[in-house]
């Protein structure tokens, strides 16, 4: 089965997340791997709500919003998160 969209992107993330408990830095990056993985559960909070809203069209503009919101959200939170995972690699590499 192919996850396409918000819903594929969210998996993708938390795959990302379960895999680099591998890596040996998951110890190191609890805070960090928090923010992205909140992340990742509002891209499929909005994955969610679009069927939602395919199935009651009479709230569809509002599910529009409220998943802008929800994408917005997720991207800072994932672009926070990798910044400081990136930061905190970095800095222990010394």
């Amino acid at each position: 089965m192919v996850f396409e969209g918000t819903l594929g992107v969210g998996v993708g993330i938390l795959l990302g997340l379960a895999f680099l408990k591998y890596s040996g830095y998951v110890d190191r990056l609890k805070k960090e791997l928090g923010y992205v993985g909140s992340g990742a559960v509002f891209l499929l909070l909005s994955s969610v709500l679009d069927v939602v809203s395919s199935n009651v069209p009479a709230i569809q503009n509002a599910v529009m919003w409220i998943n802008i919101i929800f994408y917005v959200i997720a991207f800072i939170l994932v672009l926070i998160g990798a910044i400081a995972m990136a930061i905190t690699i970095f800095s222990k590499l010394k």
